[in-house]
């Protein structure tokens, strides 16, 4: 069971990493499809679908993981910081993984008006905002 719990952890930490990465993708793949012809819009298009669903995989994990993650926070994570000395580290830890998924979920949003600007947003629907 150990290990299991520890695995999820590793892979939540994992998760919260591709949701930021993922919108920051989006964001320099829009980017590219604003400035450039028909055939940059058309390549974001189809990587913003996979991007899409990168995302929604990592938001669910991040909700799902945590759940067990938050239920043995204490004995796994807590304890053995404590153990060690390195509280503060496990604190800035959790600080930098909640701040990339609340910049990672904040970008996927308002990329959003990007998509309707690109003309995308008739062929396909954002996948964190409906």
């Amino acid at each position: 069971m150990s290990t299991l719990i520890v695995i999820n952890n590793y892979l939540h930490d994992v998760a919260s990493a591709v949701l930021l990465s993922s919108a920051v993708i989006y964001y320099v793949l829009a980017r590219q499809a604003a400035r450039g012809g028909e055939g940059e819009r058309r390549a974001f298009q189809r990587a913003y679908l996979t991007l899409r669903r990168f995302a929604w995989g990592a938001l669910a994990w991040i909700i799902i993981g945590g759940i067990p993650r938050t239920i043995f926070f204490t004995q796994y994570e807590f304890i053995p910081a404590d153990a060690k000395g390195i509280v503060a580290d496990l604190a800035i830890k959790h600080v930098l993984m909640v701040s990339a998924v609340i910049v990672g979920s904040i970008m996927w949003i308002r990329m959003r008006k990007t998509v309707e600007r690109l003309g995308v947003a008739d062929e396909v629907s954002d996948g964190l905002t409906g």
